[in-house]
This record gives C-alpha cells, sequence and structure tokens, in this order.
C-alpha cells in the first residue's frame, strides 16, 4: 500500500485535491456557523520542507503543488487555495499540512481537534501549532477517537485522511459509512487513494448500494490505466453538505485541476457527481 510518513506524499496531486477542497469546504461553512468543532483524525506533522530526506526522496509536489502554483486561470477555489498557502509559507520552503491550514483558517471560536497516532509526527504536530491556543493535539488513533470520544448529539466537521498502508484503513471507512446514522449532524470529508481502477469501481458501486443518498464523489484520476503499482488518482467523499452550488463549483474545480495535474494525455476524466 501507502508509505505512512506523511512527509513523502506532501504536496502531491492528492493533496491539492484535498487542501483545495477542505479549504472550501470549511469556509462555505464559517459563513453558516460562529463556531466549527472540526476534527482532523489522521493529522501528521502539520508542515512539510521541500529540503527534506522525505520531501525530497519521491519528489511527489513535483507533480503536485508544483505543477500548479504558478496557475493562471480564473477558478476562485484554486486562487484561494493558492493565496492562502502563500500567506502560511511566506518564503515558500515547505508545505502546510491540513492542521496548519485550518489552523490558519479558524477563528477563536473554532475548536480544533488534531489526533495523531505516532510520537514522532505528534510531537512535531505540537511544535508546529504552538502559536494557536484553540487546539488540542491527541496522541491516539483517530479512528479510534470517532468511535468512543465523539459527541453524536453535537455537530462536527471531520476530516478522515488515512494512509491506507493496511487495508484495514478501507475496512474502517465502510464501518464508518454503515453507521452514518451517528453522525448526522456532522459534516464528513473522507479522502482515499485510486491505487486500481478496476478496484476502485468495486468500492464506489459497493458505496450505492448502501443508499445512503446525497454523497458527492469527486474523483481526480492522474495516471492512466496500468499495472503499475502507486497511486493513479485519489478521491473524496463530500457527506451532508447540503448546499446545492457545492456540486457545480467542484465541476468547475476538476476541469482544471484535470488540466493542470494529470501526467498522460489519455488519462480517464475527472468524476464529480451524488452516488
Amino acid at each position: 500500500m501507502l508509505s505512512y510518513k506523511h512527509g513523502f506524499h506532501a504536496g502531491n496531486h492528492a493533496d491539492v485535491l484535498k487542501h483545495i477542497v477542505l479549504i472550501y469546504l470549511y469556509k462555505l461553512q464559517k459563513k453558516h456557523n460562529k463556531s466549527i468543532s472540526y476534527i482532523d483524525t489522521h493529522s501528521g506533522n502539520g508542515l512539510y520542507k521541500y529540503i527534506s530526506k522525505y520531501m525530497e526522496k519521491n519528489k511527489e509536489y513535483k507533480h503536485g503543488i508544483k505543477k500548479i502554483e504558478k496557475y493562471v486561470g480564473e477558478n476562485k477555489l484554486i486562487k484561494n487555495y493558492l493565496n492562502i498557502l502563500k500567506n502560511i509559507s511566506k518564503n515558500n520552503n515547505f508545505y502546510p499540512g491540513s492542521p496548519l491550514i485550518i489552523s490558519s483558517l479558524s477563528s477563536n471560536s473554532d475548536k480544533l481537534y488534531f489526533c495523531e497516532l505516532h510520537n514522532n509526527e505528534f510531537d512535531s504536530l505540537k511544535k508546529n501549532l504552538n502559536k494557536f491556543t484553540n487546539i488540542k493535539n491527541i496522541n491516539t488513533d483517530g479512528f479510534e477517537y470517532l468511535e468512543k470520544k465523539l459527541d453524536y448529539n453535537k455537530s462536527y466537521f471531520i476530516l478522515i485522511d488515512p494512509s491506507y498502508e493496511i487495508k484495514d484503513d478501507f475496512f474502517k471507512i465502510n464501518h464508518i459509512l454503515d453507521n452514518l446514522e451517528k453522525y448526522g449532524s456532522s459534516k464528513i470529508l473522507i479522502w482515499y487513494p485510486i491505487l486500481n481502477y478496476e478496484d476502485n469501481d468495486r468500492f464506489i458501486e459497493n458505496l450505492r448500494k448502501k443508499g445512503i443518498g446525497r454523497i458527492i464523489n469527486f474523483e481526480l484520476p492522474i495516471i492512466s490505466n496500468s499495472k503499475d503499482r502507486g497511486m493513479k488518482g485519489s478521491g473524496l467523499l463530500i457527506i451532508n453538505f447540503k448546499e446545492n452550488k457545492i456540486l457545480r463549483d467542484l465541476k468547475a474545480l476538476s476541469k482544471e485541476l484535470h488540466i493542470y495535474l494529470k501526467q498522460n494525455d489519455d488519462v480517464y476524466n475527472p468524476r464529480v457527481r451524488y452516488l
């Protein structure tokens, strides 16, 4: 599967997709809510330097943020994302993870909970977020936190972004989707990798059979179908967001990201649809 260390993949095509949509949805919710309770289940350390043993190993950021940072189009979601990254990393020497992005966007009335199981990542996360006063870093597995600690009567904005280094992560995602009635008041954004198009089609078809309704699915293939290992693209499941404009905005976004991030001319087209 995938290597756990967030730093190996920081700033790649999946981060670009995930963070553009995360920022868009978070800011959209801020228009309707004075206070947001936000949970990041797999936080990582929140800050990834381009010159480091992790980001330099595979240089995945060259197929992600570096392909879009000079974007000259008119898509507001992309331009907003790039402006926020520029404000956070003024010298452009690191890529911010979702904890740093959301902490920078949040107001003091928001409550942010960042779960990270791995001790080294957790220690770095605390250092990288030490200037923010509205956060709580929790040294735990994010899936367990949702299962055991969540108050299901309250409303949360939840980002579920595991490594998928073991297949159990897909089973845990399915478990959450089978029990969505517990999250009826919460907004949920789930990221997943596309490792194999055939397996991915089965994953989506199984979701459809659950009959959940009004899940928006955004898939961005960036590599054409082959037997080579590794991510062919990635996808998002957007749950309990009811604004009609979301589907339209994400379809416009998908066209722009497809142009900038695809690595082959014969790659599949992106898909944005209700499941």
